[in-house]
């Protein structure tokens, strides 16, 4: 099973949502040989948002999966953060933006998950 690292930032009720594709997923990615969560998290995210700068990352949990694209497993480490900075997109993203209501996109089978979970929990 593949792994990956991603983020969820919350502001005023929404969510932090980017669309590769055509799938909404958290900001996040695959880490390289070597290279720790954070490092990872850091690096996908300064790829795909460059303008974005996280902070206060704290782990929120594990999620498996399937991918939307190849239809294959991950496993999803997913961290919680703050964040400032204007939200603007690397070429690998489609669009990227502020959602109060996620489950109205279509979110990967992973993204569904812990959209779930954040409900559940009490962070969206």
């Amino acid at each position: 099973m593949r792994k990956a690292i991603c983020v969820v930032v919350i502001k005023n009720g929404c969510i932090l949502l980017v669309q590769k594709h055509k799938t909404w997923i958290l900001p996040g990615g695959k880490p390289e040989v070597g290279e720790s969560n954070m490092q990872c998290l850091l690096r996908e995210a300064g790829e795909e948002l460059p303008k974005l700068r996280l902070q206060n990352l704290k782990y929120f949990g594990a999620f498996s999966g399937i991918t939307p694209h190849k239809n294959d497993g991950l496993c999803a480490e997913v961290y919680i953060a703050n964040s400032d900075g204007e939200i603007t997109t690397a070429a690998e993203i489609n669009e990227a933006k502020w959602v109060n209501e996620p489950e109205e996109y279509n979110l990967s089978d992973i993204t569904q998950k812990i959209v779930l979970s954040l409900r559940q929990n009490g962070y969206l």
